[in-house]
């Protein structure tokens, strides 16, 4: 009966777009190659956040693909998601991972926040007017909660906070961020806005990739937050916020790491039909050629990885039931963005660590995926519970 049910449901799987996705993916892959591309050595010497593109996507209706209609979304499901970070990401990573974040705390609010917390923050987030980020990782765990000593204690009418997160994404310019802390012996979590006393950022990670998105450490010092802005109830935050990486986080991480591959892969192609040695293309040579059918299954294993995930979410998985699936993505396309970045410097010699070449640029963005949202050991240990379950 189980492989009689497995078999119907494998059959039932269709991955090729709607005539609307298709639009979308055509739409997104306009924006990037006319608004971002020209930009994106500007904005990476920069290291200021884009808000005009972002700005721009929220017009779009990017920003908000996930999010109900009646939030100001457009409602278009994980597929739709998915495609839009691969698309961005092929031309510029960063904005890329902006989605992905973003797309945590919208996620958050929109499953378990209240009426109010969804009118208030929701339509001006699928806009790009305002940015809310998602603070969980601490200084003594990131993927264990237990090793977490931020706090929370109820005081009257408010929640006041207490502790320190790092590698957060975007506390120094959001406008709220979602904080996870300890109330009592469980987790909750708040919606802190900045400039509540006690929100500080001590310092800016330098790191190597997405030079445009800021990583910071954050300080909550009596951060005192009315009860209203709970979101869920009171010690299940950590189903809250988890899920959120899971099936935000690293569904979008996935995207990024796929868009990287694809980059790299299609500018390795155009160049070597383009540069020519011993007169003639170095696509003739047979080196190169076994170089881009590597990128090339590495990308294409990455694409239907990564869409059949969000494909079985949007058949309404779970986090815990789509988790195996899940993991394998982020895992497959985060490998997948380095070893093709890697392959098209190689296939593009000195020019490939040539920023105007564009493929330095890309592997130094793939590089913080494998941290990014659990780092690939934590998914192999997901992968290895389902396959021993």
């Amino acid at each position: 009966m189980q492989v009689s049910a497995r078999k119907q449901e494998e059959e039932a799987m269709d991955f090729s777009l709607t005539r609307q996705q298709e639009m979308l993916r055509d739409t997104v892959r306009e924006f990037a190659e006319t608004e971002l591309a020209p930009k994106v050595l500007e904005l990476d010497r920069e290291r200021k956040f884009p808000w005009d593109v972002v700005k721009k996507a929220g017009e779009m209706g990017l920003i908000g693909v996930m999010t109900p209609k009646e939030y100001g979304g457009t409602d278009m499901g994980h597929l739709a998601r998915m495609i839009v970070i691969e698309e961005v990401s092929r031309v510029y990573p960063p904005l890329g991972f902006f989605f992905q974040t973003a797309h945590l705390a919208q996620w958050s609010i929109q499953a378990h926040g209240t009426d109010e917390q969804k009118q208030k923050y929701l339509p001006k987030m699928c806009k790009g007017e305002i940015i809310v980020g998602d603070a969980i990782t601490e200084p003594a765990g990131g993927s264990d909660l237990a090793g977490h000593q931020t706090v929370a204690e109820l005081q009257g009418d408010d929640y006041v906070i207490n502790g320190r997160k790092c590698w957060v994404t975007y506390p120094e310019i959001a406008d709220a961020m979602l904080v996870l802390a300890k109330t009592g012996d469980r987790f909750s979590e708040f919606i802190v806005e900045r400039g509540t006393p006690g929100y500080e950022v001590p310092r800016r990670e330098n790191m190597t990739g997405l030079q445009t998105i800021p990583v910071n450490e954050m300080a909550l010092t009596n951060c005192r937050v009315p009860k209203g802005n709970l979101v869920g109830e009171e010690g299940k935050g950590s189903a809250v916020g988890l899920a959120a990486v899971s099936i935000m986080g690293r569904t979008g991480v996935a995207g990024v790491g796929l868009g990287i591959a694809r980059g790299c892969y299609e500018a390795a192609v155009d160049y070597a039909k383009e540069r020519k040695l011993y007169g003639q293309p170095i696509a003739n040579l047979q080196a190169i050629q076994y170089a881009l059918v590597d990128m090339h299954v590495d990308v294409e294993c990455a694409k239907w990885i990564a869409y059949n995930t969000a494909w079985q979410l949007d058949q309404g998985k779970g986090a815990r039931e789509a988790a195996a699936d899940i993991a394998r993505a982020k895992l497959v396309s985060t490998e997948a963005a380095n070893r093709v970045a890697n392959r098209a410097v190689q296939v593009l010699g000195a020019n490939g660590v040539a920023e105007e070449y564009h493929i330095v640029r890309r592997l130094r963005d793939a590089l913080p995926l494998y941290a990014a949202a659990g780092t690939l050991d934590v998914m192999k240990v997901t992968l290895a519970r389902s396959i021993l379950a």
